[in-house]
């Protein structure tokens, strides 16, 4: 089976698409662009990746260097191999949608294990969070990043259509909860 980019590939063949970088250099620019709203990017993973992309030819080395006491770091560039292994892969993923498991769906195809008062207190915390999170994707927007607007523009319109989902159902359980009266015990003649 032939390799297939990881999310965290794509990040990597972007950047050098943009222009020739060391790994530490990649993680400074992921982190300052926010990317951790998009993958999970990790020091260790990425070195992995890198490696990974170079074992495939998809990235070379250019140069290893030193720059007074820091440590001895390697650039990379994207090869051609890299730049059409980046574009066959976006389109892929843009064009056919995959199913993710995401582990919030399986807590609430388990809901009904809770008592409502619990299943609702959960719920509001997370559409607390939830509220916080779409504060947040709204400044990063705001904050003039244009190469990942699109990116940020869907994680705020879903985000938002989970909060409008979740208060609906949190709603309807609270609902359900003030109208569901205690059985009451007949009492013995």
């Amino acid at each position: 089976m032939a390799y297939q980019v990881t999310s965290l590939g794509i990040s990597v063949l972007a950047l050098l698409r943009e222009r020739p970088m060391h790994g530490y250099e990649m993680f400074q620019t992921l982190e300052v662009r926010h990317e951790d709203r998009i993958l999970k990017v990790r020091p260790g993973s990425l070195y992995h990746v890198i490696n990974r992309l170079s074992e495939e030819k998809l990235i070379r080395q250019t140069s290893t260097g030193r720059r007074g006491n820091r440590p001895e770091r390697t650039t990379y560039e994207l090869t051609n191999a890299g730049a059409d292994a980046l574009a066959l892969r976006l389109r892929d993923l843009v064009a056919s949608p995959v199913h993710e498991f995401e582990k919030f769906v399986v807590a609430l195809a388990e809901i009904h294990h809770l008592d409502r008062a619990t299943a609702v207190q959960a719920l509001r915390r997370r559409i607390s969070s939830l509220h916080d999170i779409a504060a947040e994707l709204q400044a990063l927007r705001s904050s003039g990043n244009s190469s990942y607007r699109a990116a940020l523009d869907y994680l705020a319109a879903t985000t938002l259509a989970k909060l409008a989902w979740l208060e609906q159902f949190a709603s309807s359980l609270e609902r359900e909860e003030r109208d569901t009266k205690p059985l009451q015990h007949e009492a013995a003649p």
